[in-house]
């Protein structure tokens, strides 16, 4: 189930991270071509006034520059606003918004194995929500990876959801790539004789970041407040999501 998740979550970032980055590139030439433009403009102005007095030409010089950065700072202006700002999230989205990070919950719940044993109370919390889940999760083959891809794939371009919802559906699959790399060097001891006190602190460690990642994310859209201050995951996330 492990290596299915990887490969298919793999080739899911990839095609939504270059079908993200096309919107990028395809708002360049727009301003290239209002450079091309401006930079006629600018010829034809010189062209027709270059028999007035010097500072005739000094004050057209002016003129013509306030007039190409008030161009630019325009053009710049409507690229920007194709990206979505909002963030703000309101109503039952404020809930919506916290189920996809379940996926990150699920997957990383044998991370927790030594930290529920040293703190009982949040064991005694785990075996209650997320352990009976857990079981019923991990007994559906690749369960896992048809959640991923209906988090990515299933939501882009989805008018019937908000924006900000996306948005949360794939910052909660990146969170679940990144649990990729430990599960992996995981996966290389397997069947070792690795010392506890060895085991035990890079669980752990494991475990404090990507509860980190997924508390904050939670407590940010219960609060209505879109979670962006992810470093690196909310940045792809936008991508992934797109303009609109």
């Amino acid at each position: 189930m492990t290596y299915s998740r990887i490969f298919t979550s793999s080739l899911c970032c990839l095609f939504l991270l270059l079908t993200g980055q096309q919107h990028e590139v395809q708002a360049f030439p727009i301003v290239a071509r209002d450079k091309g433009h401006s930079n006629s403009r600018l010829l034809s102005l010189d062209d027709t006034h270059h028999h007035r007095s010097p500072a005739t030409a000094v004050i057209q010089a002016n003129k013509r520059r306030r007039r190409s950065y008030n161009q630019k700072k325009k053009t710049k202006t409507q690229l920007n606003s194709m990206w979505s700002t909002d963030d703000e999230i309101e109503g039952i989205d404020k809930f919506k918004s916290c189920i996809p990070y379940m996926l990150p919950l699920l997957d990383g719940e044998i991370f927790g194995k030594y930290i529920y044993e040293r703190v009982p109370p949040l064991g005694f919390l785990d075996s209650l929500f997320i352990g009976p889940l857990y079981e019923s999760y991990s007994q559906v083959p690749f369960l896992g990876t048809i959640i991923f891809i209906g988090l990515t794939l299933g939501t882009r371009g989805n008018s019937d959801m908000s924006r900000n919802l996306r948005f949360n559906a794939n910052q909660a699959a990146l969170i679940d790539v990144v649990l990729i790399a430990p599960e992996l060097i995981g996966s290389a001891f397997e069947g070792e004789d690795i010392p506890r006190y060895l085991q035990e602190p890079c669980m752990n460690f494991v475990w404090y970041i990507y509860m980190s990642m997924v508390m904050y994310s939670i407590f940010s859209s219960l609060q209505g407040k879109k979670p962006t201050q992810l470093p690196w995951i909310s940045g792809y996330a936008e991508i992934m999501v797109g303009p609109f």
